[in-house]
């Protein structure tokens, strides 16, 4: 047990206290004191009087913003929704990922067989007219179609950061 000397109205005070809250104890004098100096020239000759009327203040202040402040179970529900956000932001950034992954992939694959294409590098029995090609045009909507969904998905992504 430690004791802390108080300096509150002018007079010194002893107080007991638990080991290590000194600085906290004091602090709270000092704010008693500041009370009792906001009476200014209220104050009467009894010290017990003047000491009621300052920690009256300080409850009053503490009621109000007791009062001001959020319930727990609210802020735990406001965490709550925070973090459900988060996590599906999460997801759908992993999602997004996966998309443009497949998108690279998807190029890369046809990036290779255009480049094979203009080196001649298949066989020219099995080189296909690029224009009388059946399997071009829907490969290509493929690769327009993943090409758009990853730019929705970077485009909506950036909308809500």
């Amino acid at each position: 047990m430690s004791e802390v000397r108080l300096l509150v109205g002018g007079r010194e005070y002893t107080v007991g206290c638990a080991d290590g809250e000194e600085a906290h104890v004091t602090r709270l004098g000092e704010m008693v004191d500041a009370k009792l100096q906001q009476l200014g020239s209220n104050l009467t000759a009894r010290d017990a009087q003047n000491l009621l009327f300052a920690s009256i203040l300080l409850a009053d202040e503490l009621d109000e913003q007791r009062r001001g402040a959020p319930e727990g179970g609210e802020a735990r529900q406001a965490i709550a929704e925070r973090d459900d956000e988060i996590e599906r932001l999460r997801a759908a950034h992993q999602d997004a990922e996966v998309d443009a992954a497949a998108a690279r992939a998807e190029i890369e694959t046809l990036r290779k067989e255009l480049d094979d294409l203009k080196a001649g590098q298949t066989a020219p029995s099995t080189t296909p007219d690029l224009f009388r090609d059946p399997d071009l045009a829907p490969a290509l909507e493929r690769f327009a179609d993943l090409l758009e969904n990853c730019a929705e998905k970077l485009e909506s992504k950036r909308a809500t950061s």
